[in-house]
């Protein structure tokens, strides 16, 4: 019982959910979300071999269908394979009709009870056996070591040895765009030499960490992490035949001058909202890896993207501005298609804390909660031999669609820690209902994972499934939000120890057919002076959404069957 009743209280306070009617082209949806029963064990599968990753990405080709691994994979064989077999086809053996919405265990298969697809077998996320085992050669005196770090409680040990590498990220994955370092189009060759000669252009200094997709550009953008950064958000096109195409600064030169708080100063992540506007979060902090500095106020920047002209610029509040604070994160809520009355949720990761902005009201306010901070239980990390320990606070955030109330919900999670965690919008409408209303923030599901549990960015589609980069197992995993958070609950839609060295962000498009698009950059090698700039460092990766959960357990509408006496529910 005791087991049984945090989960009671977790569906009490988050109710039982409907998604409504979406306002864009995706069929209605409507399930309770109410937890299934676990997946029962069945008998092992054949497997076929993988073919090997292509950089010649076919542009919006037809993907191919994605596997998953679950609790009782082999715990010999190499994790970096266990995405890629693909397991044999068959019918599916549920028809499941996408408006109804009962109770998910009163539904029964159309044929024998407990008879699945093969494929859809292999779904659960093994937390034991996905984790990296391989260590790429990583060359430690390439540049100065340095074991100061930019914030209190993070320290280092360095990488180890090299092991076996695999950058097949799995079937429905395909590679975009790769780099080994970044470079911008410039006015002339002379202007990037200068810029160069005078130290404001330090190639291997420049990390692209967040990626936005709006029609035929892409957004990236470029913490001032280091000296040498140019320019701090930038596009590049959706499809080129250039793999490694220079980024242009946007939406031009002007913006990026250091030192200019009417420019952009250190962007770290954007949001695209329905009504067609780019939402910049600019820390206004720079060189945070040696002494940061906050040179300009934290500010959201809205930008019109059919014009490329500024709407507003809010700068935050002095009060709502901790000490050593890192905005780093943004999500929009926009209802009925009201521009005017958008609402921006940014994550302050380093001092735990949430702003809340009203653009109708041009307001804000910040939020402070428990579930904000990190877990010092969960704040060791391993990446491919290199040991380091983070505190970082809130970090992923992502909104449901709205459900036939009228209400979405925020899951989030700080970034040292296994649990995802929700709360309704209602609750941050206002300051006072925020603070009135602590019950309201709750724990979802179970951890994701026994070990090695960290996620970075969360994004969730149309349908209600949400996608998340498991940064500390070279991994992207899915969950259909209606279903309880356990691990077999969760699917893994690609995996690789070259191609998704930290997945770092993850965004949804906004195209008809719905692609998840993923930007890796081994961020740790890259604060601790491990990058070898001779070897792809960055990539950025898109998936289907729709071909990524296909008969899966994140396929919203795959029914998990009535569960077998004694399972196991944890991996």
């Amino acid at each position: 019982m005791a087991s049984v009743m945090p989960w009671l209280v977790t569906m009490s306070l988050l109710g039982f959910r409907e998604f409504a009617e979406s306002s864009g082209p995706t069929a209605h949806i409507s399930q309770e979300l109410e937890a299934p029963p676990p997946l029962p064990q069945l008998s092992p599968l054949d497997f076929v071999s993988p073919s090997s990753v292509s950089f010649n990405d076919p542009a919006f080709d037809n993907e191919e269908t994605p596997v998953h691994v679950d609790c009782d994979f082999p715990s010999n064989h190499k994790p970096s394979n266990a995405i890629i077999h693909r397991a044999k086809e068959k019918p599916h053996g549920f028809q499941i009709d996408p408006n109804f919405a009962p109770n998910l265990q009163s539904l029964q298969p159309d044929n024998k009870k407990n008879e699945r697809n093969l494929d859809s077998f292999q779904n659960g996320a093994n937390s034991n056996n996905i984790a990296q085992s391989s260590k790429p050669n990583l060359q430690p005196n390439q540049v100065n070591q340095s074991e100061r770090f930019f914030a209190p409680g993070h320290t280092f040990k360095p990488p180890k040895e090299s092991g076996f590498k695999d950058e097949y990220a799995g079937p429905a994955m395909h590679l975009a765009y790769y780099w080994k370092t970044i470079d911008y189009e410039f006015d002339s060759d002379e202007d990037r030499n200068s810029l160069i000669y005078s130290g404001t252009f330090i190639p291997e200094n420049n990390l692209p960490l967040g990626l936005e997709i709006w029609k035929d550009k892409i957004f990236v953008s470029m913490p001032r992490w280091k000296k040498g950064i140019p320019a701090t958000l930038a596009t590049i096109p959706t499809k080129s035949h250039d793999k490694s195409p220079k980024l242009k600064p946007y939406p031009d030169w002007r913006w990026h001058h250091l030192g200019n708080c009417q420019g952009l100063t250190s962007v770290f992540r954007m949001q695209i909202d329905e009504c067609d506007r780019l939402w910049v979060l600019d820390s206004g902090k720079i060189d945070i890896t040696d002494d940061p500095l906050q040179i300009c106020p934290p500010t959201i920047f809205v930008f019109d993207l059919y014009t490329d002209e500024l709407i507003r610029a809010y700068t935050l509040p002095h009060d709502q501005i901790k000490e050593d604070s890192l905005y780093s994160n943004i999500v929009v809520d926009v209802r009925n298609g009201d521009c005017d009355r958008a609402v921006a949720y940014a994550a302050d990761v380093w001092r735990f804390g949430l702003i809340v902005y009203d653009f109708h009201n041009d307001s804000s306010f910040r939020i402070q909660h428990h579930y904000f901070f990190p877990d010092p239980l969960s704040s060791r990390y391993n990446l491919h031999g290199l040991d380091f320990h983070w505190t970082d606070g809130l970090f992923g955030i992502a909104l449901t669609p709205v459900d036939v109330n009228n209400e979405k919900t925020m899951f989030f999670h700080p970034m040292s820690s296994f649990r995802e965690f929700a709360v309704p919008l209602s609750a941050l409408r206002d300051k006072k209902a925020a603070e009135d209303s602590p019950e309201k923030f709750v724990p979802v599901g179970k951890p994701r994972a026994k070990d090695y549990g960290h996620s970075s960015g969360s994004t969730i589609d149309r349908n209600g499934v949400m996608f998340f980069n498991m940064v500390t197992r070279d991994s992207v995993w899915c969950w259909d939000t209606r279903k309880e958070y356990i691990p077999q609950n969760l699917g893994v839609i690609g995996s690789s120890n070259v191609s998704l060295v930290f997945p770092n962000d993850i965004r949804m498009d906004h195209e008809e057919d719905q692609n998840v698009w993923i930007l890796s950059n081994k961020l740790p090698m890259y604060l601790y002076g491990y990058m070898n700039k001779d070897e792809v460092n960055f990539r950025i990766l898109r998936a289907s959404a729709k071909e990524a959960v296909r008969n899966t357990v994140c396929d919203p509408n795959y029914i998990v069957p009535e569960s077998l006496p004694s399972y196991d529910v944890t991996c």
